[in-house]
């Protein structure tokens, strides 16, 4: 998928970081995850004001996501999804 069928928010308060994410049961994600803009992935990912997240996939699927579940979570660049 090129850059320009990607989805992408501009925003000055948010920011689309691109993950590939495992979860427990095995299963791989990959797509957006929408965070605040001054903050790290690891920041959000550690917060414990909220137990859910939102992942959405490149094919426009939106994932609601108990944060327990996670196993792993890798920031990519989008080109890396390509393959």
């Amino acid at each position: 998928m090129s850059e320009t069928g990607a989805k992408t928010m501009s925003s000055l308060t948010r920011k689309d970081t691109h993950v590939v994410m495992t979860l427990i049961d095995g299963a791989i994600l990959k797509g957006t995850l929408v965070i605040e803009r001054t903050s790290r992935l690891s920041d959000t990912l550690n917060k414990h004001d909220k137990d859910f997240i939102v992942l959405s996939d490149y094919e426009d699927n939106h994932h609601i996501i108990n944060k327990h579940h996670i196993i792993k979570v890798i920031e990519v660049d989008s080109l890396e999804l390509e393959e």
